[in-house]
């Protein structure tokens, strides 16, 4: 395939996604100046990049190099990638290496749900995440929705980025801000979890903590 044909292909396929080029290069952790020369034929991605790329729409490197044709779209359901917890905290290169998949979602659910497609991702739960047991069970497949968080509603649910061992983890607590001393309060619906608070340092961004907030959960693993 020439570089002619990948850049007309990759064009084609965004589009019929509906994402822009800027929520493609996010989701597949490349800068939108290296998306746009790719797409214009003058930059040619390694097969990492072509395997990012591939995932970040949903779909596989031969069908987006042209050698299979591709599954029956539908205008119903988005495609929304599924990390583990442990994942979901890393930067999008590597949350998008880590992908597990991608489940169709009905598009008027994240419509409903106020949540772009492109800021769409699910989180499998470990069995060890109880601290919202009453609400949200261990194990459970989480969507959030990762629009940068600016403000916090109090209490209301949250992925926060927390320290596992040597590296970043996620969990999910409702949160509460105190402006003044720019402290954020952990709460768990589970009374065995004591109350946590992180202290943002001055000028650090709530997003920088906070992933994004959840907006619907489900039981276990998704049903195929």
């Amino acid at each position: 395939m020439t570089n002619e044909q990948l850049s007309w292909r990759l064009r084609h396929l965004r589009k019929l996604a509906g994402l822009s080029q800027e929520a493609l290069a996010r989701r597949a952790g490349v800068s939108r100046n290296f998306l746009a020369q790719i797409e214009r034929g003058e930059s040619l991605p390694t097969v990492s990049v072509l395997r990012r790329l591939a995932s970040a729409l949903g779909t596989t490197v031969a069908h987006l190099l042209g050698e299979e044709p591709p599954a029956a779209p539908s205008a119903e359901t988005v495609p929304v990638p599924l990390v583990a917890d442990r994942i979901a905290a890393g930067p999008p290169a590597f949350v998008n290496d880590h992908v597990e998949g991608y489940e169709p979602l009905p598009a008027t659910l994240l419509k409903t749900l106020g949540v772009e497609p492109s800021r769409a991702v699910l989180v499998r739960l470990g069995k060890d995440q109880d601290s919202m047991a009453d609400t949200i069970p261990p194990g459970a497949t989480v969507l959030l929705d990762l629009t940068p968080v600016e403000h916090i509603t109090p209490k209301q649910i949250y992925a926060v980025r927390e320290e596992a061992g040597d590296s970043l983890g996620c969990t999910i607590k409702r949160l509460v801000l105190d402006p003044s001393s720019r402290v954020l309060i952990l709460l768990s619906d589970n009374p065995a979890h004591l109350p946590r608070a992180i202290r943002l340092r001055p000028g650090q961004p709530l997003s920088e903590v906070v992933l994004g907030r959840v907006v619907w959960w489900m039981p276990g693993k998704l049903k195929p």
